[in-house]
């Protein structure tokens, strides 16, 4: 087993960092800050990020997906919307939840073309969870419910590996056009899930919400290599760079009280690994 320390910028202390991810198109690794509504946009050079740009959203972003375009599909308090590359707003649906106390979180592009996204309430409440696949034209089909906190969720072929926290394990689904079929697969995590991503292996890594590291299960569900990060609320991961061998992991203060802060002056950093594993270009495709 390996253990790497990664390395913060040394310059963010977000509040919730989430939800990285590489547009190989635009060299830029994208991520959210989602209670304080800002999308960032960092250069990788080498194993080094530069912060380019960022842009506000309208409201509590849970995700901020990479389109080939340049534009990003946005999972906002209030809907799910379409930003092109200039900074003009389309709206696809409304949340497929009502009610002002949910609000989008995890999500990704599948390969399926279609936007996979938790919606959870602020609260946290078990069972009020729920996981949807939504379409470009705005359909929504609800493919999970009961859930608490629906979180990291990636694809190998036709399995779909899924984070329902604060439980610790992760699951394993098939999944089709009609929707998912639960397997017996599950890893332990040995700790809080978060984000996750599969590797060019289909091999799962994963961040753990205070523990403060990023471990990564062979596919036989043992944790066969490890990354810590300086900031105990680790949320999430993505693989970057020209050959994908690049861990760009973010973190967030939320939670974190004063005393704790002044302990981690790196919380709510985004931190860099190189690794010998290779990621998987992203989905990029929303229709």
């Amino acid at each position: 087993m390996v253990d790497y320390r990664s390395v913060p910028t040394g310059q963010f202390a977000f509040d919730f960092g989430e939800g990285p991810a590489w547009n190989p198109l635009t060299q830029r690794v994208s991520m959210v800050d989602i209670f304080e509504r800002r999308v960032h946009l960092f250069e990788l050079r080498d194993t080094h990020l530069i912060h380019r740009d960022e842009f506000a959203t309208q409201g509590d972003v849970g995700a901020a997906l990479p389109l080939a375009d340049g534009g990003f599909v946005l999972c906002e308090q209030g809907g799910v919307f379409l930003r092109d590359s200039e900074g003009n707003r389309t709206a696809v649906c409304e949340l497929p939840v009502r009610g002002a106390d949910v609000r989008f979180n995890d999500g990704k592009l599948g390969p399926d073309g279609k936007l996979w996204v938790g919606v959870m309430d602020y609260a946290a409440t078990e069972g009020r969870g729920s996981l949807w696949r939504i379409g470009r034209d705005g359909s929504a089909q609800q493919l999970l419910e009961g859930l608490t906190i629906p979180n990291g969720l990636d694809w190998w072929q036709n399995e779909f590996w899924f984070v329902n926290g604060p439980a610790e394990d992760i699951h394993c689904y098939h999944w089709d056009e009609s929707g998912l079929t639960p397997t017996p697969r599950r890893f332990d995590t040995n700790g809080t899930p978060d984000g996750l991503a599969l590797d060019a292996h289909g091999e799962v890594w994963l961040a753990l919400w205070g523990e403060g590291r990023v471990d990564h299960f062979d596919s036989s569900g043992a944790v066969v290599d490890s990354i810590s990060v300086a900031s105990p609320q680790s949320t999430s991961l993505c693989f970057a760079g020209p050959e994908l061998d690049t861990v760009i992991m973010t973190s967030a203060q939320f939670t974190m009280t004063p005393h704790a802060s002044a302990q981690f002056d790196r919380a709510g950093d985004v931190f860099v690994q190189r690794v010998p594993q290779r990621g998987r270009l992203p989905h990029l495709d929303f229709r």
